[in-house]
């Protein structure tokens, strides 16, 4: 199961699925020390004890509280490990960095006087079980507890979250935005990349079984309202009330599966039953906006944002990469990732 959080890289939305907060990767300077008898002093202090995986800011983590970070990690963001060989290695790897990021970020919040209330995270994950766990708060504890995760645990992360949020915009708040000539420069040089995927408007009903949605599908195929059945009979609260108008979407938007039975539907057709994370699904098309080449005055407002977005995570990254040296990150050989010393990729909370 895979918790749907704010700005998180993955999350199991009904339908659509939204955009997500992403866990971050971090790193070491590896330092290479001569054998000169000064250098194997130093190598004894900073060495790692025996069975930890690594070190941030003079707190070592052990391989138990690795492994409790890596599976809560893994049932929140549904990231699974490979079973063997060099992925496995490398997933290990990548882990670590991911953990000793995010203790980074955690002391850099503290730092800065960043605190979630408990209530505030507490309002948050209501929020987002009303909004994307349509079976309700019981089912959803329920699932963390067939995953070995604990509301606490979740509350937690939530929390966590946040804070990257606030420590980010705090980061990043005086990056400049950018200029009318610079957005049309960017979109001449950018002009291929910015084209309008075909979208879909579409309405979708979720039941919690097969033999539910099979009825559902033949009702509708038999004259029945869609609007009036949404309101009957789906369990997703968000959408049920507007007779299960998802609104349009592209296909990026949507689960995979989902997505492929409703841009392979006909204009006014009813689709499905289709399986997805939180149940089965019975759509329509209601129609199709094709694939477009955007205009500059089209494209402006979303450019100038994804150019501003582009400064803040250069800013963001380059201090991010400050604060892991500064910590003095330190991993077992087994867990030293690749490329120590800086973020992984260029994200942001």
């Amino acid at each position: 199961m895979k918790i749907p959080f704010p700005r998180l890289k993955i999350r199991p939305s009904l339908v659509p699925a939204h955009p997500k907060a992403q866990v971050f990767s971090a790193a070491l300077v590896a330092v290479a020390l001569a054998c000169s008898a000064a250098q194997l002093v130093v190598d004894r202090i900073t060495a790692l004890p025996d069975g930890a995986v690594l070190r941030v800011a003079g707190k070592v983590v052990s391989q138990q509280e690795y492994q409790q970070r890596v599976h809560l990690l893994s049932a929140l963001y549904g990231v699974q490990a490979p079973p063997d060989g060099s992925k496995a290695d490398e997933f290990a790897r990548a882990s670590a960095k991911a953990v000793a990021v995010s203790m980074t970020l955690d002391n850099a919040a503290a730092q800065k006087g960043i605190v979630i209330a408990d209530k505030t995270a507490s309002d948050q994950l209501t929020k987002i079980i009303q909004e994307d766990f349509p079976l309700g708060r019981d089912a959803f504890v329920q699932k963390l507890g067939q995953n070995g995760v604990s509301e606490p645990d979740v509350l937690a992360e939530v929390k966590r979250q946040l804070a990257n949020q606030q420590l980010y915009e705090q980061v990043t708040d005086r990056v400049a935005a950018p200029t009318d000539v610079e957005v049309a420069q960017a979109y001449t040089a950018r002009k291929a990349q910015l084209v309008r995927p075909e979208a879909r408007h579409l309405r979708n009903i979720v039941v919690a079984t097969e033999a539910e949605a099979v009825d559902a599908a033949q009702q509708l195929k038999s004259g029945k309202d869609f609007a009036q059945l949404a309101g009957a009979v789906s369990l997703d609260g968000k959408t049920k009330s507007a007779g299960g108008d998802l609104g349009t979407l592209s296909a990026n938007q949507l689960q995979q599966a989902y997505a492929k039975a409703a841009f392979a539907a006909p204009s006014g057709s009813v689709f499905g039953p289709v399986q997805t994370e939180n149940g089965w699904n019975v759509g329509q098309v209601l129609g199709i906006q094709p694939q477009k080449q955007l205009s500059l005055a089209e494209a402006k407002d979303q450019l100038k944002t994804t150019l501003l977005d582009e400064r803040r995570l250069k800013v963001w990254n380059d201090w991010l990469g400050g604060q892991m040296k500064a910590d003095k990150i330190a991993y077992a050989d087994k867990y030293l990732p690749a490329n120590p010393d800086t973020p992984d990729a260029a994200v942001r909370p």
